[in-house]
């Protein structure tokens, strides 16, 4: 059975392990992105099952990733889940 695919987007290093270890230990397969363009890049890369979004992100902010996220036809069915 293939692991589930988290993206996690999180610019915060302490916060990113503690997502990505808990994740992992639950058998979860995680990509990290600590920014807006490349949680973009990234989710149109690997399509993840699930979106972690930090609200707070240099260069654009999170609402903003999501909201891109919404209007992209290929990423809008993905479930994004807002972090702060």
């Amino acid at each position: 059975m293939t692991a589930k695919t988290v993206l996690v987007v999180e610019d915060n290093e302490l916060n990113m392990k503690l997502f990505n270890d808990l994740l992992e230990a639950h058998g979860y397969a995680v990509i990290q992105a600590r920014t807006g363009p490349e949680a973009l890049a990234a989710a149109r890369r690997r399509r993840p099952d699930l979106i972690l979004m930090d609200i707070q992100l240099p260069e654009i902010s999170g609402l903003q990733v999501t909201k891109e996220i919404l209007d992209d036809p290929g990423l809008a069915d993905i479930p994004v889940i807002a972090v702060t």
